[in-house]
């Protein structure tokens, strides 16, 4: 199996970066074999997965462009190349949405589902970034008490 290109990511455990690749998921499907060859035990798994990520997306009556725009969000955090590798801005113009609301069903399905996508960040991460954004220890500019808020 030939390897792919190489990421960089960051691991909260060790506050280190590590090395991370794109996988090969065809090469994991040929090897093990497809879902119709699988046993009756793993397609009832698999099976029950669907239907719960079919659930989540489409919960609640939701109008079909919102449950589009969650099912989009998992297949570009999860297999990306299914989606011809396009960036959360392309699909979010696509879709004809804000790039945050396609990134905000990316990162409530990570919490419900208490999944991180690899090229995700962690929920320390995002409320580090948010306290900086609203003026908080981290960021170069201080307001004082008088200036308006963003």
């Amino acid at each position: 199996m030939r390897q792919e290109q190489e990421h960089v990511a960051y691991d909260a455990a060790t506050h280190s970066s590590i090395h991370t690749v794109d996988f090969n998921f065809d090469a994991v499907d040929e090897a093990l074999g497809y879902i119709e060859q699988a046993p009756p035990s793993a397609r009832e798994e698999a099976a029950l997965l669907f239907r719960r990520l079919a659930s989540w997306c489409f919960a609640d009556k939701r109008p079909l462009k919102s449950s589009m725009v969650r099912l989009m969000a998992i297949f570009a955090g999860l297999r990306p190349e299914l989606l011809d590798n396009r960036s959360g801005r392309e699909l979010a113009d696509e879709l004809q949405i804000s790039k945050q609301a396609l990134a905000h069903q990316a990162v409530r399905f990570a919490d419900a589902f208490q999944f991180r996508f690899a090229r995700g960040r962690s929920k320390e991460a995002r409320a580090r970034m948010s306290l900086a954004r609203i003026g908080g220890p981290n960021r170069n500019v201080t307001r004082n008490e008088n200036s308006p808020p963003h």
